[in-house]
């Protein structure tokens, strides 16, 4: 059953012993290794124990300014493409980019691996020996891909893992293959094609690199070199193994953690620490796009927090800059688009022994073993008794409410340009959900914030408006929400923040009118040019929204148009 009851949500979220993941669902993942998403019970927790030591405030640190230096690089990118200049860049699909800009931060802040743009050279003595390979932009030694080649194949098409199993797609480089019923026409194909070929290349490639950069981290730890509490998401996984010197202090764990667990997690830590965040910028810079006044806001809101800080945005200081810029309308922005599309439309869970719920009205029910309930992130968001909201839409006025908006001004606490027509909670009569001290997970935390976050999303913001616990759930909800949740909004508000403080984003109008004609329209024609590019993103975010693992735009794409602030066309218009 689907759930959009935070009441509920929260209920079975914070029971997991009783409410379990369904983790026979997730075998398409795990081609590299048990992992933190593909386990349940003991096994889960000592994933999760282990990986958790290096998600901490000095590793956030490295993320922050891995952070600003890519967001900078991508904006590069965008100059130098054929028909862009560095005052105006048309992009026709924002994905693409935003997910380099977040596998390199990925790769970077937690491997150690630092991959580069097309035309951005290696920097001589900047990586330790051994690591150059995987910077390469040319395949080394055994390798027929590059390392960030590899990656992107298993990342794109791992689907694929799930379809054909690892000894069927061995067989696509050889000349003997199976019979295969070709989807589109029905007529018997056989194995190999194109996309198995590539697929089981990419798998093999990235394999080895995982292997190579495991030894890496082995010599590094025996050495002495792996730095303590650094964001390196190997090392803590390694020193928890048997493969390193008894000396190695490690948390305590019945699991026997090996190399299938250690590549295992890897390989999650690359996918979930990437694509959902790269939707993430992805979606925001539409939402912006879309709602201008909104963007003329948060422009405004840089300027004047950015004003005491650094001018150069790799000085800005971690973590005061962040905490200044999340807590403000940079963050309400950033919750608004995480509200609207969150990158997994539908969390399962299954009950192991019949369960009792309370309803919203109070309403006590009972629910039998082995019941399947999906959170349905995308209509708990829009749920009318969660959220503040108005009881008109400007942008579609025969809907009951604004919760299919971008406005961000709901996250705003007494904001004096939005006024809900309806009350809803606030953070003066929400009681913070009280952790499970019993959770064997948490016997190691020592502090209150440590437990609170273990078994709860903290927005970390005093100013916003905090929803009630399971109504906001982009990171999920209780002790197996999101470990880098933390990791993904330092990343987001770096991010935007880089780009935004420097460019505005406007929809690409083109196919309504040339671009040597823009300058020359008057306010109405700009109102009715963009109207229809306005009406075009929208239908494609509502009916082009899919995907097997995270929600994207499957079909048709959004194209912006960035430039340098103060060379917008459309920035005097209203909503």
């Amino acid at each position: 059953m689907a759930n959009a009851s935070p009441t509920v949500i929260h209920q079975v979220a914070t029971r997991r012993t009783e409410w379990v993941k369904p983790i026979e669902h997730y075998s398409v993942v795990e081609h590299f290794g048990p992992n933190v998403i593909t386990t349940e019970g003991s096994t889960w927790r000592d994933h999760r124990r282990v990986s958790n030591a290096s998600f901490n405030e000095r590793s956030n640190a490295v993320v922050w300014k891995e952070s600003i230096r890519q967001a900078t690089a991508m904006a590069k990118a965008w100059e130098s493409r054929s028909g862009n200049t560095k005052e105006v860049m048309w992009i026709g699909d924002v994905y693409p980019d935003a997910a380099t800009t977040s596998l390199h931060i990925i790769s970077r802040s937690g491997f150690g691996v630092k991959l580069l743009w097309p035309g951005e050279e290696q920097v001589d003595g900047e990586l330790e020996d051994g690591y150059e390979k995987f910077s390469s932009h040319q395949a080394m030694g055994k390798h027929t891909m590059t390392f960030e080649e590899s990656l992107h194949t298993m990342l794109r098409d791992f689907v694929w893992m799930g379809v054909f199993s690892l000894s069927i797609l061995s067989m696509s480089l050889n000349e003997a293959a199976i019979e295969f019923s070709y989807a589109n026409n029905g007529e018997i194909e056989k194995l190999p094609f194109r996309r198995t070929k590539v697929v089981w290349e990419g798998y093999t490639n990235l394999n080895t690199y995982l292997h190579e950069l495991l030894d890496l981290k082995k010599a590094a730890i025996a050495a002495g070199l792996a730095e303590k509490d650094a964001l390196d998401l190997m090392v803590p996984l390694i020193t928890a193994s048997d493969s390193v010197p008894s000396d190695h202090s490690a948390p305590k764990i019945s699991t026997a953690i090996g190399t299938p667990q250690i590549l295992g997690n890897a390989f999650i830590f690359l996918f979930a620490g990437h694509e959902t965040t790269a939707n993430s910028i992805t979606f925001l810079l539409i939402f912006l796009a879309l709602n201008l006044p909104a963007q003329r806001r948060l422009q405004k809101t840089l300027d004047n927090l950015l004003s005491s800080l650094p001018s150069n945005p790799p000085d800005w200081p971690y973590p005061s800059a962040f905490n200044k810029l999340g807590n403000s309308y940079l963050g309400a922005c950033i919750n608004e688009q995480l509200r609207l599309i969150t990158s997994v439309a539908m969390i399962p869970k299954r009950s192991i022994s019949p369960q009792t719920l309370v309803l919203d009205n109070g309403k006590v029910v009972k629910v039998p073993a082995n019941t399947f309930q999906h959170f349905c992130a995308q209509s708990v968001h829009r749920n009318p008794k969660a959220w503040p909201h108005t009881k008109t839409s400007f942008r579609q006025p025969e809907k009951a409410n604004d919760l299919d908006d971008f406005i961000p001004e709901r996250w705003i606490l007494e904001d004096e340009t939005y006024h809900p027509s309806t009350s809803t909670s606030s953070p003066s009569n929400i009681k913070k959900p009280t952790p499970n001290t019993n959770d064997p997970l948490l016997e190691h935390a020592t502090t209150i914030e440590e437990l609170e976050t273990s078994s709860s999303l903290d927005i970390g913001s005093s100013t916003l408006f905090r929803p009630a616990p399971g109504a906001f759930i982009p990171f999920s909800d209780g002790p197996r929400a999101c470990l880098g949740r933390r990791f993904a909004m330092v990343e987001l508000v770096a991010v935007i923040a880089t780009l935004m403080r420097e460019y505005s984003v406007e929809l690409d109008t083109r196919e309504w009118v040339s671009e040597q004609d823009m300058r020359g329209m008057g306010k109405e024609e700009k109102e009715r040019v963009y109207g229809l590019a306005r009406e075009r993103a929208w239908e494609v975010l509502e009916k082009e929204l899919g995907g097997l693992v995270t929600l994207q735009c499957i079909g048709r794409k959004v194209g912006l148009r960035v430039c340098r602030r103060g060379g917008e066309v459309f920035g005097d218009l209203d909503q």
